[in-house]
């Protein structure tokens, strides 16, 4: 495509470094806090399943993450509640007409949309609730709602493509966010924080942390 190495490689270190870097900064804290707010008994829910199927399963595998519903549901209401990325921009390629539930918008090729992705996924005509935390929300029948959960700029049952302009990690970030409440309900069983909100996202302070008192680190195999 005529772009040189080290200008291709130079890009390459911004998208893996940086670019991951500002969105898990931005992710974590939110996920910290709505678990967070959401209690103990929440809390003790997630350490009973994380628990009991990394020691059936031998470990933090691929296959003990993938059985852990309450936890994979536990993510995807972080980020539908709080996407870590709301606003997205993009100029339209053609002609179209963008339906809402109760109007139609024409737009031109060329001009300039801009989107917050939490009208939808906070849309009340979708969502029950939609400005509470609901841990169990995407569970059992619920995952069906996920095609309604926009973060990564595109519906969350669809995935990335050369055509389209959602989040190239968009998996990437999923796991990650499964693996790091597996690795911290392995360790603690509850915790109380404080909150804020900063120019970009959220502000999480630990105020207590009560740790799991068998906890083995040594015990346990991690996915590689």
């Amino acid at each position: 495509m005529g772009i040189k190495r080290d200008e291709a490689c130079h890009n390459l270190v911004f998208l893996a470094g940086f670019n991951a870097y500002g969105g898990m900064k931005t992710l974590f804290p939110a996920l910290i806090k709505w678990v967070g707010l959401a209690g103990e008994k929440l809390h003790g829910q997630l350490a009973d399943e994380i628990r009991s199927i990394v020691k059936a399963e031998g470990g933090v595998t691929f296959a003990a993450l993938d059985k852990m519903a309450l936890t994979k549901s536990v993510v995807y209401e972080a980020l539908r509640i709080e996407p870590p990325v709301p606003f997205q921009y993009g100029k339209a390629k053609e002609d179209m007409v963008i339906h809402s539930h109760d109007a139609a918008f024409e737009i031109k090729k060329g001009e300039m949309i801009f989107g917050y992705q939490p009208f939808a996924t906070k849309d009340p005509k979708v969502f029950d609730n939609p400005e509470e935390f609901v841990a169990h929300r995407f569970m059992g029948d619920g995952e069906k709602m996920l095609e309604y959960v926009y973060w990564s700029n595109g519906r969350e049952s669809d995935d990335p493509t050369v055509e389209n302009k959602q989040c190239p990690g968009k998996d990437l970030v999923v796991l990650l966010s499964r693996v790091m409440m597996v690795e911290f309900f392995l360790r603690y069983d509850t915790f109380n924080i404080e909150c804020g909100t900063l120019l970009l996202g959220s502000s999480v302070t630990f105020k207590s942390l009560t740790k799991q008192p068998t906890f083995d680190h040594k015990s346990i195999t991690h996915v590689s």
